[in-house]
């Protein structure tokens, strides 16, 4: 992630959201990951491909199931809120009156900056326009998922893509972030 004030406050949040505030005293069978409680949620998201659950000690697990629950999707939450912040941004810093931004939508925001080369060119995490509209476009399908509560992400989202997900956002964040700081570094130039 991008560092600065947004990725500091990110990361008091989701330290709050430890291992220990989601296990429960129960036995899983499987394949356990062994973790310390005081783990961050957040931080073991990569950890968790092909386990079927998280062993923290004292007889305390979480099943892979029950760890999609709220504290992922609060702070996925965090994070989309903060990727349409940073494209509404982009776009009225690029001068499309605060109305017309106002009637656009997620998929708007992201056609307009795929279709703009300037703007794809002041960052350089992505190297293709192809591969940045790709996890623009999985954060929009993903944002849904999200934003309203079903269970889709407990029984219909594997772990490879919650990783992915994880992953595309963090890079997503830092390549509008550059645009952003270029964008800005530029009007005063």
């Amino acid at each position: 992630m991008y560092p600065g004030e947004f990725e500091t406050l990110f990361r008091k949040i989701s330290n709050l959201f430890n291992l220990e505030t989601i296990a429960k005293k129960e036995i899983i069978q499987g394949k356990l990951l062994k973790r310390n409680p005081q783990t961050p949620i957040w931080d073991t998201i990569d950890s968790i491909k092909g386990y079927d659950g998280i062993d923290i000690g004292d007889k305390r697990y979480i099943s892979s199931e029950s760890f999609f629950r709220k504290p992922i999707r609060i702070l996925f939450f965090i994070l989309i809120h903060e990727l349409e912040s940073r494209l509404y941004r982009i776009h009225r810093w690029n001068g499309v009156p605060l109305k017309e931004l106002d009637e656009l939508n997620i998929n708007d925001l992201i056609r307009d900056i795929v279709d703009n080369k300037e703007l794809l060119s002041l960052q350089d995490i992505y190297p293709s326009r192809t591969v940045f509209k790709e996890d623009l476009k999985a954060l929009s399908s993903f944002r849904n998922i999200i934003m309203h509560t079903n269970r889709k992400l407990q029984k219909g989202i594997d772990d490879i893509t919650i990783i992915k997900r994880k992953k595309q956002i963090l890079s997503l964040l830092e390549a509008l972030q550059q645009i952003l700081d270029r964008m800005d570094r530029k009007s005063y130039e």
